[in-house]
C-alpha cells in the first residue's frame, strides 16, 4: 500500500512537469527537460536534442472558415539545426486522441527571423486540432539555450494569398 502511495504521490508531483510554467497558460511544454516563458505576446522556447521538441497549444475546435496560422519565428541559438510550426489534427474535441495528420510550416535555422504559415487543410474526420512550435538541434545529444526560438503566434482570418507574400520582408 506504501508502494502506491508514493507511487501516486510522484505521479502527482511529476504530473505537472510539462506545464506553462512562467509561459502562456494555453501552452505547455512537449518535454521537461524544455524551457518555455512567455515575453508579451512571444513565446520562449528552449529544447533538448533527440526528437522535435518544443511547446504545444490546447487542443482547438476546427474553424468554420478557411484559417492559417501565422506565426513570426526567431532562431538565436546555432545548435538548432531548425524550428518550424506544426498543426495536428485530430477526430476529438475533447480528448486527447491520436492525431490523424500533421502539417508543417516551412523551417528557420539560426540567425533567422520571418513569417512561417500553415493553412489548417483538416483531413476527413477532424474536429479539432493544436498548435505546436518545435525545433530540432543540431547534435542529437545536446540542449539549446533556454531563449533558442521566440515565436509570436496569429491565427489569420483567411488563407494567406499572393498580395500577402508581396507584403514579406
Amino acid at each position: 500500500m506504501r508502494v502506491l502511495l508514493l507511487i501516486a504521490m510522484c505521479l502527482f508531483a511529476l504530473g505537472d512537469a510539462a506545464s506553462a510554467d512562467d509561459g502562456d497558460p494555453r501552452f505547455r511544454r512537449t518535454t521537461p527537460r524544455g524551457s518555455f516563458i512567455a515575453d508579451g505576446d512571444a513565446l520562449v522556447v528552449g529544447v533538448p536534442g533527440g526528437r522535435a521538441w518544443g511547446i504545444e497549444g490546447e487542443l482547438l475546435p476546427l474553424p468554420a472558415s478557411p484559417t492559417t496560422i501565422v506565426a513570426r519565428l526567431r532562431v538565436s541559438d546555432s545548435s538548432v539545426h531548425e524550428a518550424f510550426v506544426r498543426v495536428a489534427y485530430y477526430a476529438s474535441a475533447t480528448s486527447r486522441t491520436r492525431q490523424l495528420a500533421i502539417a508543417d510550416s516551412a523551417p528557420m535555422t539560426v540567425g533567422e527571423r520571418g513569417i512561417v504559415a500553415v493553412a489548417l487543410d483538416p483531413p476527413a474526420g477532424a474536429v479539432a486540432y493544436r498548435v505546436r512550435v518545435l525545433a530540432r538541434l543540431a547534435d542529437r545529444g545536446g540542449t539549446s539555450a533556454t531563449d533558442a526560438i521566440r515565436a509570436t503566434l496569429h491565427v489569420g482570418a483567411r488563407p494567406l494569398g499572393a498580395l500577402y507574400s508581396l507584403l514579406l520582408p
